[in-house]
């Protein structure tokens, strides 16, 4: 999923992210700095936690395909859960 890719549905916009080598699954678990919100200007850094479907998942038929997002959480963070780095706000 691209940076781009984060905001959509929520009516989000997303200018950076904070790339975080002690991070054990960087696919799932993504950090990126918001700058809108349904059109309101923001300054804010969200963790992004996303679920992609296994095969035993679209075998029990939770999901359709394979790499399908099943969920999609967002929390708005201050520091970095990984390495402990405060994010600009």
């Amino acid at each position: 999923m691209e940076l781009n890719e984060l905001g959509d549905g929520a009516g989000a916009i997303y200018d950076a992210e904070h790339i975080c080598n002690k991070n054990e699954f960087p696919r799932n678990d993504r950090i990126a700095h918001c700058t809108e919100i349904e059109g309101e200007s923001q300054n804010l850094w969200h963790l992004h936690n996303i679920h992609y479907a296994a095969e035993e998942e679209v075998r029990m038929g939770e999901a359709e395909y394979v790499d399908e997002i099943t969920y999609h959480t967002v929390i708005p963070i201050h520091y970095c859960p990984f390495c402990g780095v405060a994010l600009d706000s």
